[in-house]
């Protein structure tokens, strides 16, 4: 009498009360081919269901058909189904069919259970195996022949069970662990040149790349308190926003408020620190314009000065730190895994953010104001910071060409904001000032009309374009 899968499983959960799951070798066929085994083959597809609930069919080939339903107490319900059905939910499946191939191995009073998976999933081998109580399991002669064949205990490894198998990408085997010693063994300057690999799970690459930024934030944080340069604080402020754009770009990755909390206070810090940011520009500025009045150019220093320390003891303060801390143990904790490819979900992430550019494009059509510009230019920012973190993920040369095509408006409009955001300065400055002689008119932009117009015939042209990555 043939007996399937199933039913043996049923009687193996009565007898066995030890189950443990091992990732193998293709060279099991070695020692199969030398046993007495059960041979059945199934396909196994999930469809979508109520949150709550997840649901699945399965086909034991040649001809049984099973609906499976789990509820969110993990109650399994199986029912039987006619072929047409089986068909008809095929059709409308998630992710990949599973099929693979079971070989059942008796031996006394313990079963070992190979599964050899097919078509998408090939190359991968799985052993279960089920022992009557923990000292069979120790004592097992079969378990220790088949050592050389195991290669990792999967027990707890999600990425394994069947609906990860289905949806996610195929397994991927790597020392996530490896990867921080290598940002580790990087001074902390040349961080910026450190790539990371692009197959990987979304969670690990992203919590890589958050690892680097981390660093890079303590040794731009600590080199401004040493020396208070422009280029420092303009590569903190960089690295805030690159930060921030990780977060915002990733929610479902991230604890909740976690995630919540620290974006919030990445921008908080990115604006607080453009005052300074703008104070240095204008001092550069001064050194090149001759009719700059003395008066003015003692006005930006006294107030950089001012500026200065009050951001140095921003970057002390205990919320600064804090914040740095709760990112750093984010970076460990699993809970949010998600079993799928570092690089399918950085090309969504940029394709959902390019169809917001577009539609964004195509209001501009009826005309814009100030407000939408600004939401442009954010759009186009968190597209820069986010392309620069996995350029070479998506493609160094894919991403250099939607890089250069944004920035036809991207650079003018940087431009224009920064025109913006002097004269404000400035005006803000001379109000405040006791000398009402102040004379600001050199330092105030003097081709705001043509970035207008560059802005105006960027919109027109990328209003025709298609964006593609």
């Amino acid at each position: 009498m043939h007996i399937t899968t199933k039913v043996l499983l049923a009687i193996i959960s009565i007898m066995n009360k030890i189950q443990r799951k091992f990732l193998i070798s293709a060279d099991i066929q070695r020692w199969l081919k030398k046993q007495k085994f059960n041979l059945e083959k199934t396909e196994q597809f999930y469809i979508k269901s109520d949150s709550d609930t997840t649901c699945y069919y399965l086909k034991r080939f040649p001809d049984t058909y099973t609906k499976v339903t789990i509820d969110e107490e993990s109650k399994e319900e199986s029912l039987p189904v006619t072929e047409k059905e089986y068909l008809s939910q095929r059709k409308n499946h998630r992710g990949r069919k599973v099929v693979k191939k079971s070989y059942t191995v008796s031996v006394g009073e313990s079963t070992f259970i190979f599964s050899e998976y097919l078509k998408n999933l090939k190359g991968l081998y799985v052993l279960v195996s089920y022992f009557k109580d923990s000292k069979a399991m120790r004592e097992s002669p079969t378990l220790e022949t088949l050592q050389p064949f195991i290669l990792k205990e999967i027990d707890k490894d999600a990425k394994y069970n069947d609906e990860a198998l289905a949806l996610c990408v195929k397994p991927m085997e790597y020392d996530l662990d490896k990867f921080f010693e290598k940002i580790d063994a990087y001074e902390s300057a040349n961080l910026f040149f450190w790539q990371v690999p692009g197959r990987l799970y979304v969670r690990d690459g992203v919590a890589l790349v958050l690892y680097k930024n981390l660093r890079l934030l303590h040794h731009y944080k600590v080199s401004y308190q040493g020396k208070h340069l422009s280029a420092t604080l303009h590569r903190l402020r960089v690295l805030l926003r690159r930060t921030a754009t990780i977060l915002e770009t990733f929610p479902d990755l991230f604890t909740p408020n976690v995630q919540r909390f620290c974006n919030t206070m990445l921008l908080l810090y990115y604006k607080e620190t453009k005052f300074l940011r703008y104070l240095y520009f204008l001092e550069e500025l001064c050194a090149t314009r001759e009719n700059v009045k003395l008066g003015l150019y003692s006005e930006l220093k006294t107030l950089t000065s001012q500026e200065e320390q009050a951001v140095t003891q921003m970057l002390l303060s205990q919320p600064f730190g804090y914040m740095i801390q709760i990112l750093t143990r984010e970076l460990y904790d699993q809970e949010y895994q998600q079993y799928k490819a570092l690089k399918k979900e950085v090309k969504k992430a940029v394709r959902k953010r390019l169809k917001i550019f577009e539609i964004q494009l195509a209001e501009t059509k009826e005309g814009y104001d100030e407000e939408m510009l600004d939401r442009m230019y954010t759009s186009l920012d968190s597209l820069q910071t986010l392309t620069e973190d996995f350029y070479h993920v998506l493609g160094q040369k894919e991403t250099q060409i939607i890089i250069d095509e944004l920035n036809i408006l991207l650079k003018p409009l940087r431009e224009y904001r920064n025109c913006k955001e002097r004269k404000t300065i400035l005006r803000e400055i001379k109000e405040q000032s006791q000398n009402t002689m102040l004379d600001i008119d050199p330092l105030l932009c003097e081709h705001e009309g043509i970035l207008e117009e560059k802005i105006d015939n960027a919109l027109k042209l990328l209003r025709t374009s298609k964006f593609y990555i």
